[in-house]
């Protein structure tokens, strides 16, 4: 009976074995293959047309699906994200950044996620107002970084233009008043 129950074990520790191997095979290999993509339009992913974009998009979204614990989920959520900003899809940009503050808010990218929300709102969402509160959020939590100062700087370029248009708006009100 012993020798029948180390037997089971000794089964089921090489099943669990090759399976985990078989997993990092898998994620291994669909790395590759996103890489080899990448690399096969010899161009910067941002300036990709619809059909690619879309196929690169999908690629890390399903490998993100796939392998939602692995180290390089943060990273294709951040491409993901720089894909759909040249594609001007500010909600589906600001998702994958979301996802990364969320799922991995102890990862490598989780700074930049906070400070492209930033970026995203600013530049592809055209909502000052949002970009201003987001870096904000940047520089509060993580006020010694690299990007704090260009973070502090996009809010008081935003918080000029915001004055600006303040300000051409009076000027044309004065004049239609004026006539």
């Amino acid at each position: 009976m012993r020798y029948f129950f180390r037997t089971l074990s000794f089964i089921a520790l090489v099943l669990l074995i090759t399976a985990c191997s078989s997993q990092e095979d898998k994620q291994q290999k669909r790395q590759k293959e996103i890489s080899e993509y990448v690399d096969a339009l010899n161009i910067n992913p941002t300036l990709l047309d619809q059909k690619k974009a879309d196929t690169l998009i999908a690629m890390y979204g399903n490998y993100v699906k796939d392998f939602p614990q692995d180290t390089m989920c943060e990273f294709y959520l951040f491409q993901m994200s720089n894909v759909y900003q040249a594609m001007n899809k500010c909600d589906s940009a600001l998702y994958c950044l979301d996802r990364i503050i969320k799922e991995y808010p102890y990862g490598n990218k989780v700074g930049a996620a906070y400070f492209f929300k930033g970026v995203v709102l600013k530049d592809v969402c055209l909502n000052t107002q949002e970009s201003v509160k987001a870096f904000e959020t940047y520089i509060e939590k993580f006020p010694q970084s690299k990007h704090a100062e260009t973070a502090r700087r996009m809010i008081m370029l935003d918080t000029m233009q915001n004055e600006l248009k303040y300000i051409e708006n009076s000027v044309r009100d004065d004049k239609d008043t004026v006539n």
